[in-house]
């Protein structure tokens, strides 16, 4: 276990070492500094930060948001099944569904961060996770039957409602067809044309009215689920890529 002094220089001893072994033990590191060294090792793929619990991971999630520049960096909590309906559980898995999806996704093309937890971890998502059935996509152009469409949410938990206002609900009015997938704290409004995806936006809920212009979404099914439609489960990190990089808080962990 080597001494260093957070410098450009000791970062860059840091990823070599990482590069050359598979265990690395850094000690002296304390409070926020610990992920400005995580922030500024520059290896390429997932970094993938496990800390001992939820207010924790918070911490270091909120640190490296201000660390990081873009959208790299992904807050992975259990769903918050042990806490009442509100909006801090809704949020929770919000935040889930959209980090398991940005895994998904992950073709090793840019650097990310998830910062998770032991308890987020032992909570399993359901196997249709791996195989894509769990999200599809609508492109502004394309053509959707909008039965199929219909058939489709349904197929995935989503509940038919008048108005939206929560995640896991869709509603249809005439050309319009409003999902509030289970990835993001706004729904979207499909707009039709005949069989063709003539709009997509992002809108308020309370005052309905248009936020943002897409060109494409992704549609999330609940990934907080007991399971899928046989009830078989597996563990997120199964659907790590290999290159992932563990970052621990402790040797303990």
């Amino acid at each position: 276990m080597d001494e260093l002094l957070i410098s450009q220089k000791s970062v860059s001893d840091l990823s070599d070492k990482i590069d050359k072994s598979e265990e690395t033990f850094c000690s002296g590191l304390f409070l926020s500094a610990r992920w400005f060294v995580v922030s500024q090792v520059n290896r390429q793929g997932i970094n993938f930060i496990v800390l001992p619990d939820r207010d924790s991971a918070e911490y270091c999630s909120s640190d490296l948001y201000n660390l990081i520049d873009g959208d790299r960096v992904f807050f992975l909590p259990d769903s918050g099944k042990k806490i009442e309906k509100s909006n801090y559980k809704s949020s929770l898995g919000v935040q889930r569904t959209s980090s398991i999806g940005k895994i998904m996704e992950y073709d090793g093309a840019e650097q990310l961060f998830f910062v998770t937890y032991p308890e987020a971890l032992e909570e399993p998502v359901p196997e249709v996770v791996g195989n894509g059935a769990s999200v599809f996509r609508i492109r502004e152009g394309d053509s959707y039957d909008r039965d199929v469409l219909i058939d489709k949410l349904f197929s995935m938990g989503f509940t038919r409602v008048d108005f939206v206002s929560e995640p896991g609900q869709y509603a249809v009015r005439g050309a319009l067809v409003d999902i509030f997938s289970y990835s993001w704290n706004n729904p979207y409004r499909i707009s039709f044309f005949g069989d063709e995806v003539d709009g997509i936006s992002v809108f308020d809920c309370n005052s309905q009215l248009s936020k943002e212009k897409l060109s494409e979404v992704e549609i999330f099914a609940d990934l907080s689920a007991d399971g899928d439609a046989e009830g078989k489960t597996v563990s997120v990190t199964e659907l790590l890529p290999e290159s992932t990089l563990v970052w621990l808080d402790s040797s303990d962990m």
